[in-house]
């Protein structure tokens, strides 16, 4: 039986971060652009940061961060004793601090790591130590995690589910609205046609649903207009049974694809590459 890999899609009603301790803006995120992440120390529960600030308020900008989800990037972090200073907060206002960065390059992660895993972080001083004259412990936060909500796809091609194993359903939706190839602008339906291949686990194993040559007269390839958004199209199916010169037993690794048109087909194409999920 075939697997329905679903993502989740939240809608935000209230205002992100209200009575937070730690949470990214904007929301939903991208994993590849500017995002930053806020921690509000006055919010925390734990550690002795909220303490040592509010009776030291001239430390306020001797905070850092210090973050191991989702990767720990070896020497990022510094020592507990002499955080790094790739890793200073600004400090915003009151107890407010915040650090700018993308996702998969601060993390060296991939997107669906940095979505699924999230961020897990806390706030402390340079040298984690509080004044030798106050009680509170360490100079830092309790451990905060922030949940990622994705940011849902504005680009030329958009995939659902963003991430899927080979057997999934997948759709893949082209918006012809911000086409940037002349040839290919203003498509109507019965106009948009999608080359497709799946590639195996080495660059020479690459299985084309059918040769470009046949593709405008193969019916399957037609994308299909989606319902109420004009200049939309979009092709479904199960990756694992649409190339039908794919040896039995292989495992996808990408599909790679393209849009083309009767009389048409871009040289040398752009691909748009997806990458399935390596796992069992």
């Amino acid at each position: 039986m075939k697997n329905l890999f679903f993502s989740i899609a939240a809608l935000v009603l209230s205002l992100t971060g209200f009575g937070q301790a730690a949470y990214v803006l904007p929301s939903p995120t991208a994993a590849d652009e500017l995002i930053t992440l806020y921690i509000d120390v006055n919010n925390s529960t734990g550690g002795g940061l909220k303490a040592m600030l509010q009776a030291h308020p001239d430390e306020v900008n001797n905070v850092y961060l210090w973050t191991w989800l989702p990767n720990e990037v070896p020497g990022s972090n510094g020592s507990w004793g002499e955080s790094a200073e790739s890793r200073k907060m600004t400090h915003v206002s009151g107890l407010l601090f915040k650090m700018e960065f993308i996702p998969t390059e601060f993390y060296q992660v991939s997107g669906p790591d940095f979505f699924t895993k999230g961020i897990a972080c806390l706030a402390k001083l340079k040298d984690g130590n509080a004044y030798s004259d106050m009680n509170v412990g360490e100079a830092k936060t309790e451990d905060l995690k922030v949940t990622i909500i994705p940011k849902l796809c504005d680009d030329l091609y958009c995939e659902f589910p963003e991430f899927a194993k080979q057997d999934d359903f997948i759709s893949i939706t082209y918006n012809n609205n911000i086409e940037t190839n002349p040839n290919l602008q203003n498509l109507q339906e019965g106009e948009v046609y999608l080359f497709i291949s799946g590639r195996g686990q080495t660059a020479f194993a690459n299985y084309p649903h059918v040769p470009l040559p046949q593709v405008t007269s193969t019916p399957a390839l037609m994308m299909k207009a989606v319902p109420g958004k004009p200049g939309e199209f979009r092709l479904s199916l199960f990756p694992d049974t649409f190339f039908p010169t794919m040896p039995a037993g292989t495992q996808l690794t990408q599909l790679r694809y393209y849009v083309v048109k009767p009389g048409y087909a871009p040289s040398p194409p752009v691909l748009d590459i997806y990458t399935f999920l390596d796992c069992e």
